[in-house]
């Protein structure tokens, strides 16, 4: 963008005007200046005097910040993914909540974490972090702890969240068309007017999520898991190729392999033959359910309920378990 003097920035700014993206402010006196969350993707703020000015939940993406001042500025979460900091000053600067990307180049010495700022990257721990509002587009997240995170508005367009926990995640009003979902847990997720058009859901865990209000244009559901608590938006017809968790369920063959299911009732449930392999089973129910012929290699079954339960022909080779006495005998027997 075109801005010949702060003047005009300013009287651009006042008049409501939030894009500027790309602009040069090369040497400009910003300091004491507001600017919160005013998109400057892009930006060149070589040597630029920021001290003390406010750039909070402000889009830095690609910003150039070479030797600037940014002294006690506030830059809680800007995004800095694949800014240049480098020379620049941050003495006393607030970033806590700032993201940053393997691409971010900091001044010589400076830990981002230290700094409270957040790393997106693949299995990054953002359990309960408050990322509302970002555009997280193609972003690689890709088993990221989630768990609680705050992301209401957010843009994760072809973002890839394989196997992420979002278990009691806001994801109100997000934009997740072609984002890659599968295998991600969703348990008690809220998703209420989440865009899910052509995204990819299986194997996922919706078990008591809310999804009313989505928009499920050929949304892949291949084997995800539900339960009598998932909200599907009004009329939705629920695919048989989803696995329902509940007493007495028919899950008979069902893959259900590296799923979360702590804390389940499947009480009764037919599992026979199931695959159940490295599953987390946590504290789940399992009293008098028909395990005959399933495969739980590697799962958790710590604090699980497995009274009555038909384990004939049970795989439960290095299964992290804790059966009752009664059951120790019917363990497979390892050298």
């Amino acid at each position: 963008m075109t801005i010949k003097t702060l003047e005009n920035l300013w009287t651009a700014f006042a008049a409501g005007e939030r894009d500027f993206a790309g602009i040069n402010l090369a040497g400009a006196d910003l300091h004491h200046w507001s600017l919160i969350k005013v998109d400057l993707w892009g930006a060149d703020f070589t040597q630029a005097n920021l001290t003390r000015a406010s750039l909070r939940r402000a889009n830095l993406k690609e910003a150039q910040f070479t030797g600037a001042n940014l002294t006690e500025a506030d830059l809680r979460w800007a995004d800095l993914r694949d800014a240049i900091l480098v020379g620049a000053d941050l003495s006393e600067a607030r970033l806590e909540g700032a993201l940053y990307n393997l691409h971010t180049q900091f001044p010589q010495g400076f830990c981002p974490k230290q700094a409270g700022l957040w790393h997106l990257k693949p299995q990054a721990n953002l359990a309960a972090k408050d990322l509302r509002d970002h555009d997280l587009s193609s972003t690689d997240l890709t088993r990221a702890d989630l768990c609680g995170a705050l992301l209401i508005n957010s843009q994760l367009f072809g973002a890839v969240l394989s196997g992420a926990n979002l278990s009691s995640a806001l994801l109100g009003n997000c934009d997740l068309r072609y984002a890659d979902l599968s295998g991600a847990t969703l348990m008690l997720a809220d998703l209420g007017q989440a865009n899910l058009s052509y995204a990819d859901l299986r194997r996922a865990n919706l078990i008591g999520a809310n999804l009313q209000g989505c928009q499920l244009t050929e949304t892949n559901l291949q084997g995800a898991i539900y339960s009598d608590s998932t909200q599907f938006p009004t009329g939705f017809q629920i695919p048989t190729s989803l696995y329902r968790i509940a007493p007495r369920a028919s899950l008979w063959g069902a893959d259900l392999s590296e799923t979360r299911l702590t804390g389940v009732d499947l009480r009764g449930a037919n599992l026979a033959g199931a695959n159940l392999m490295y599953a987390d089973l946590w504290g789940a129910c399992l009293a008098n359910a028909d395990l005959s012929g399933a495969n739980l290699l590697g799962a958790n079954l710590l604090g699980t309920d497995l009274a009555g339960a038909n384990l004939e022909h049970t795989n439960l080779l290095q299964a992290i378990i804790d059966l009752p006495s009664e059951l120790e005998t019917m363990l497979p027997m390892t050298s």
